[in-house]
């Protein structure tokens, strides 16, 4: 089940402006909440107890009281430590765990069965996110599928254009908000495409053009503590989706196959 920070998170852009500043404090000061009154949240946050209160049922909570509870069940119990190996590890701990608890193993199966049927996959990624993609691609192209990566807004344009009902784009956007990517797979969309979105959030435009959503968790809350791994939730689905499409002997073999050839190459280039 979700925790009360995931709803915030997946609920986060069908927030208010001031129900989003509720968010953003709530998000990154999550330990001094247990015992916050009302009335210190809303002056903390910049608004009102009539806004908190609206922000408490919007995630279906019916008292900010009754949220306070649920934050304090799920606090990340981070405890200060001059031990900067194990804080990061920690941190890795809480973006899987919080990505696993958005996901389940039937949606990875069904993604996976969404590239399996592609005539040809066409992956679309700006920024960070474009990284993400090439991974894939890379992951992809070893077992055997047809499948190729964008970080252009123009090539994404012109590759969508061409795209057709037999095909899959896989969007990667941590926002949802990406409007070279929304373009993108919305000219995909028109021409009968399939849309896989990995994303944080629910509610976004992007999540409204995407025929199947895989959700990861947004690290955004340890940014203030000069975490910069954007990808990393998003690099766990990958790792998922990899996993299953691999259970497939052709798709091992076609792995197999690449690998050698690139160690053969390895072997032929100069000592």
């Amino acid at each position: 089940m979700a925790s009360i920070i995931n709803h915030i998170q997946l609920a986060y852009h069908t927030l208010s402006t001031a129900e989003k500043q509720i968010a953003d404090y709530v998000t990154s000061h999550k330990e001094e909440l247990a015992n916050i009154h009302i009335r210190d949240l809303a002056n903390k946050s910049n608004t009102s107890i009539a806004t908190i209160t609206r922000f408490c049922k919007k995630l279906g909570v019916k008292s900010f009281v009754d949220f306070k509870i649920l934050l304090r069940d799920e606090l990340i119990r981070s405890e200060a430590s001059d031990h900067l190996i194990e804080e990061m590890a920690h941190m890795y701990k809480v973006i899987i765990n919080g990505s696993n608890s958005l996901l389940s193993e039937a949606q990875i199966i069904g993604a996976c069965q969404l590239i399996e049927a592609a005539e040809r996959i066409e992956i679309y990624g700006i920024g960070s996110s474009s990284l993400s993609g090439q991974e894939l691609k890379f992951r992809l192209m070893r077992m055997g599928f047809r499948v190729d990566a964008h970080s252009d807004s123009h090539t994404m344009l012109m590759n969508a254009s061409l795209l057709s009902s037999k095909d899959l784009v896989i969007a990667i956007s941590n926002s949802g908000h990406t409007q070279d990517i929304i373009d993108a797979a919305a000219l995909a969309k028109e021409n009968k495409a399939k849309i896989l979105l990995l994303t944080n959030h629910e509610s976004t435009p992007l999540s409204k053009l995407a025929d199947y959503l895989l959700l990861s968790y947004s690290p955004k809350a340890f940014y203030n503590k000069g975490f910069l791994n954007a990808q990393l939730s998003i690099l766990h689905i990958l790792d998922l989706i990899s996993m299953v499409l691999l259970k497939e002997k052709e798709r091992e073999d076609s792995r197999i196959k690449t690998l050698d050839a690139l160690n053969k190459l390895k072997k032929l280039g100069p000592s």
